[in-house]
């Protein structure tokens, strides 16, 4: 598979335990026999100090505001994009990454209430309104998530048990994409290898 080595920014998006961790590791094996050049990160993180950033922003102890979390946010994702994003995308490699901005707009902006249209205008400015070309959104019910999340050792702060929770996270992430063709949904109900064949292909496309 020819590659242009101009470089691409894609995000993996959805609430918890929707598999996009499992996906991105899919991808990176393709890209890896394809012998594309890629790197897969994430956020909150990516670099030294957005990971010790995420360890304050996701504690379950570290009782913040959602002000204070948006902007120590902010600022991780600022250093993540100097220090890592762009970077990699001006060396012509493909930039994957699991969780992003949209993650603010929705946990934060709209269901923590701060505002979904005051977080968007708040990345605009601080952040130049930096966005990847093409986002898979996952999507599924409420109660699956809350079923996997049952099986899960590791949590942070927002691996809980509540419906509604992750029904307004659903609710968010569905006005976010609406009628915006950056976002590719997915139905994070089908297996594995049924979703790996719907990214795959539109991967290849955006690849052309």
């Amino acid at each position: 598979m020819k590659f242009n080595n101009q470089g691409l920014f894609i995000s993996f998006e959805g609430p918890e335990a929707s598999g996009k961790s499992t996906q991105i590791k899919v991808l990176q094996k393709f890209f890896k026999i394809n012998n594309i050049p890629c790197i897969i990160t994430r956020e909150p993180g990516g670099t030294p100090v957005a990971e010790k950033l995420r360890k304050i922003i996701l504690n379950k102890k570290q009782h913040i505001s959602t002000t204070e979390e948006i902007l120590l946010l902010m600022s991780s994702r600022l250093n993540h994009i100097n220090k890592v994003i762009k970077p990699a995308l001006k060396d012509g490699k493909i930039v994957i990454t699991d969780r992003y901005a949209d993650s603010t707009f929705v946990y934060q902006g709209f269901v923590n209430n701060y505002g979904l249209k005051k977080t968007m205008n708040l990345h605009q400015d601080l952040l130049d309104n930096f966005l990847p070309s093409k986002t898979f959104l996952f999507i599924l019910p409420a109660n699956v998530i809350n079923n996997r999340l049952k099986k899960r050792k590791m949590t942070n702060k927002y691996d809980k048990i509540d419906t509604q929770f992750h029904s307004k996270v659903i609710s968010g992430y569905n006005k976010l994409s609406k009628n915006n063709k950056r976002f590719i949904k997915i139905n994070a109900e089908l297996s594995v290898e049924k979703i790996q064949k719907v990214i795959l292909k539109s991967i290849k496309d955006l690849l052309k």
